[in-house]
């Protein structure tokens, strides 16, 4: 007896996801965009010339509430070389990310992510973080819970 055409449907839908990064390795610091948390255009233009580690991230999201203290803590130790954006989806209205941020104390920049951004680095996943060095160069994406982020990027910046 054969399986249903739905669980075959599924199951290759399965496998293919299994092989595709949960962000696609393009997309450049030029191409963020938002809305920072006091309503004003946000634009990647702002962060030329240094590192950035993006993060993908919405307030509903556990994994991603869980790597704030980490993401301080990059912003904390490496903010003269490191810029840090997170990059909220999702979330609600801008006063509820603004909120939200202040409830964790997010001393980083916060702005809320456009569509576009998230269609440009091909995130489809929360957590999504992506660094990007000073001259442009993509050094890592990775979506889902980073165990070992302070680690990654430190070692990405050359000081790990």
């Amino acid at each position: 007896m054969r399986p249903p055409r739905q669980t075959i449907l599924a199951l290759a839908l399965l496998v293919l996801a299994a092989t595709v990064p949960a962000v696609a390795q393009t997309g450049s610091v030029l191409d963020v965009q938002g809305t920072t948390l006091d309503g004003a255009p946000f634009s990647g233009e702002s962060l030329v010339g240094k590192a950035v580690l993006l993060d993908f991230w919405g307030t509903w999201c556990a994994p991603c509430v869980h790597a704030f203290p980490t993401l301080s803590r990059l912003h904390d130790d490496f903010g003269d070389e490191l810029q840090v954006v997170g990059l909220a989806f999702y979330s609600g209205e801008l006063s509820d990310i603004a909120a939200f941020a202040a409830k964790h104390e997010l001393e980083y920049t916060v702005v809320e992510g456009s569509e576009e951004t998230l269609e440009t680095f091909g995130v489809f996943a929360f957590p999504s973080y992506v660094l990007i060095s000073a001259e442009g160069e993509m050094l890592f994406a990775q979506s889902g819970e980073e165990s070992d982020l302070y680690e990654r990027v430190a070692k990405a910046l050359g000081t790990g």
